[in-house]
């Protein structure tokens, strides 16, 4: 009874019994499977380019390979409701295909997880070689001070004491006032 009932509402809704797994965000309808293999990317998502990112290409690959795997287990899991079914071969074959789907993702997102960390590592520097042309080599004084300002909010001693910019202004001044005069007697 509840067979049937799937099977009207399949449809309706325009979707293949074969390709839907009755779950409500992996059914997909005929025509868009039909589509996706007309255009051959085997899946309903639109085909992306991989202009410049080989690792596009290698997480398109590993979502298709399990996407697939999904599509023949939940085949695999229709067919051993049939009367005449062997419900221990199909059982078994399900076992060697989840065992493979976790053998290939675990060697590629092993591969995958330290070409990533490698990359992460090179971003990071050029990242912070970019703060570093940007930054103003004083602004270690004002984190010092967010710091010690924390640091009092909760309770703790101080670690440096930080002079306000007010104390240090005249000295500044001078200092660049000299500076400005060796450099008119130098020319």
């Amino acid at each position: 009874m509840q067979g049937s009932a799937i099977s009207k509402n399949l449809k309706k809704s325009g979707a293949h019994p074969c390709l839907n797994t009755y779950a409500p965000l992996t059914t997909i309808t005929y025509k868009e499977a039909t589509l996706a293999s007309n255009e051959g990317s085997g899946s309903p998502f639109l085909k992306q380019p991989s202009a410049g990112s080989p690792k596009l290409r290698i997480y398109e690959s590993l979502f298709l390979l399990n996407e697939g795997m999904d599509h023949i287990i939940s085949l695999l899991r229709e067919m051993e409701k049939l009367p005449f079914a062997d419900k221990e071969s199909v059982q078994w074959a399900v076992v060697e295909i989840e065992e493979v789907r976790c053998d290939m993702n675990a060697d590629f997102t092993e591969k995958l997880a330290d070409s990533e960390r490698f990359d992460e590592g090179r971003f990071w520097k050029q990242r912070r070689e970019l703060e570093n042309r940007w930054r103003d080599p004083d602004d270690v004084y004002i984190e010092v001070g967010r710091r010690e300002e924390e640091r009092k909010k909760q309770g703790l001693p101080p670690r440096l004491g930080v002079l306000p910019l007010s104390a240090v202004a005249e000295e500044e001044d001078r200092w660049k006032a000299e500076q400005e005069r060796k450099k008119k007697l130098s020319k």
